[in-house]
């Protein structure tokens, strides 16, 4: 259930035994949590228990190159040799997704189920394009310009990747709009990027290093990698990052500390772990939001094993509520989202004024421009919304969470 609480100072370090939490229902499958990686040119998609131990999951692949999982657990891979992308099921059940792209390099899903491709063309520096697929298979051209090798989200559904310059050596990051327009963040980076709970971005490094980016750059990780590639998180925040020039597969607990996972592969390349598929159930509350430390305050668990990413909308509701008969309703609602550290995801006001765009597709803007809403995609965790009065205003405010997952 969801708690509401009055007069509580906000001691997110603590986040469980302060706040009211939802548990949502999920759906266990014994394969959850295997780690799933490709090697550069080669054949085959190998499978790692959480052990360590390899197993071959799909064999007779041309050029496999990235991987996705969609909701439903099943894995899309990027098949260059055919300039195809391949849908495997949990019990190895091969179909084709799309077909007749020119080189697909890698795959990310949003929120939605929409599968965005990397597909590159002929030259070295500006003649790729991101394409996006409905779940439906309906395919249009989300950007172009760029020679793509890495995508990824961030848990706010903001894609980025890594794009390749004139030599391999070379390259940056590009951050887009949810429209396709591109901000290039960095003319020098290397191919993997991953995102942690916290929202912090990982990028792998062409000089032997990866990167942490909190709003600065900080150097996570300085010695002992050779040519990284992919990176990826488990469900545990430990990261794994495919170690193309010494074959192996490292992992780095979230203090930094390296252990080698697996090793003996050829230039292993895309990573991607398989989820949990999990649900998470709309909920509610409603409450009188004071000033100071009187806020309106909802928590709720995403459950499952953190692999898989879940697209919520969070609104904080005031204006709407006079047509519903609700005296004295919030006139302002802010809204904010913390994860379970009590970071802050993301915060809003007015909700035209940012992600306009992602909260009209969903069908569930709110009724009236100064009530405040959220669209991120979380993996599993526990998250707490918390709605205040801009400029200290007073009244009843709803708090909604709503699942707009596929």
């Amino acid at each position: 259930m969801i708690v509401i609480k009055h007069s509580l100072l906000l001691r997110f370090a603590n986040l469980a035994a302060a706040v009211g939490l939802l548990q949502v229902s999920t759906s266990s499958r014994g394969a959850s949590g295997d780690l799933y990686v490709t090697e550069t040119d080669g054949t085959t998609i190998f499978k790692f228990a959480s052990d360590g131990s390899q197993a071959t999951f799909a064999s007779g692949i041309g050029k496999p190159r990235g991987l996705a999982f969609d909701g439903m657990g099943n894995l899309f891979v990027a098949e260059a040799a055919t300039g195809s992308i391949l849908k495997i099921t949990s019990d190895g059940t091969r179909t084709t997704f799309a077909s007749d792209l020119r080189d697909p390099i890698a795959l990310a899903f949003d929120g939605a189920g929409n599968l965005y491709v990397a597909d590159n063309g002929p030259c070295d520096a500006d003649c790729g394009m991101i394409l996006r697929f409905t779940p439906a298979g309906e395919k249009s051209t989300f950007n172009t310009g760029y020679n793509f090798r890495y995508l990824a989200f961030d848990l706010s559904g903001i894609l980025f990747a890594a794009i390749g310059g004139p030599t391999f050596q070379s390259g940056g990051i590009v951050k887009f709009t949810p429209d396709g327009q591109s901000e290039v963040l960095s003319a020098s980076g290397g191919p993997g990027i991953a995102f942690d709970t916290s929202g912090s971005r990982f990028e792998a490094n062409f000089n032997n290093l990866i990167l942490e980016f909190t709003g600065t750059e900080t150097v996570f990780f300085t010695s002992e990698v050779d040519q990284p590639f992919g990176l990826a998180f488990d469900g545990e925040g430990n990261l794994y990052e495919t170690d193309s020039g010494s074959g192996s597969i490292l992992k780095f607990s979230p203090d930094g500390s390296r252990t080698v996972f697996a090793s003996g592969l050829t230039q292993p390349s895309y990573l991607a772990f398989e989820p949990v598929t999990e649900k998470l159930r709309n909920i509610s509350a409603r409450a009188l939001v004071g000033t100071e430390d009187n806020v309106l305050i909802g928590g709720f668990i995403v459950g499952g094993n953190a692999l898989a990413n879940n697209a919520v909308l969070v609104r904080a509701i005031g204006p709407s509520l006079s047509q519903a008969g609700v005296s004295n309703p919030l006139a302002d609602p802010a809204l904010e989202l913390h994860n379970a550290s009590g970071a802050l995801i993301a915060s809003n006001d007015d909700w035209q004024d940012d992600q306009e765009t992602e909260i009209t597709a969903t069908g569930l803007a709110p009724g009236d421009p100064n009530e405040s809403t959220i669209y991120a995609t979380l993996p599993a965790g526990s998250y707490t919304a918390v709605v205040r009065g801009a400029g200290d205003t007073t009244g009843v405010a709803l708090v909604e969470v709503y699942s707009v997952s596929q």
